[in-house]
C-alpha cells in the first residue's frame, strides 16, 4: 500500500469543496483520481499546462505540527515536545488541466 501524500488525508473531509469549486470552472470532477497536486501528477507522469492556475484549498481539519525554535525542538518542564495545530494548504489541479510528459 502506498502512503497517502498530504493532501490525500484531508480529501474525505474537503471532497464536496473540491467538487463544487472545480465544478465553478467549469471542471467535472467524478473521484479522487480527476485533480492532484502539481507534484502528484509528475509522478503520476503528466504535468500541468503552461498557464493553468490551480484551486488553492485549506483543509478544514487541524494536524499537530512539532514547534521549533531555533532549529531546535521546543521541550516543556517535563522534556516533552510542543505541539501547535495548524491548517494545512493546497493548490490541486483538474486532470483537464494537464498533459501527457513526452520522453
Amino acid at each position: 500500500m502506498e502512503p497517502k501524500s498530504n493532501y490525500e488525508k484531508f480529501i474525505n473531509d474537503d471532497f464536496s469543496i473540491i467538487r463544487e469549486e472545480f465544478n465553478k470552472r467549469g471542471y467535472e470532477v467524478k473521484d479522487a483520481s480527476d485533480f492532484s497536486t502539481y507534484k502528484g501528477w509528475l509522478e503520476k507522469g503528466r504535468k500541468v499546462a503552461r498557464g493553468n492556475k490551480g484551486l488553492r484549498l485549506e483543509s478544514r481539519k487541524t494536524y499537530p505540527k512539532p514547534y521549533f525554535d531555533d532549529g531546535a525542538p521546543r521541550l516543556d518542564a517535563e522534556g516533552r515536545q510542543y505541539y501547535r495545530h495548524c491548517k494545512k494548504s493546497f493548490v490541486l489541479f483538474h486532470k483537464e488541466q494537464t498533459e501527457t510528459v513526452s520522453s
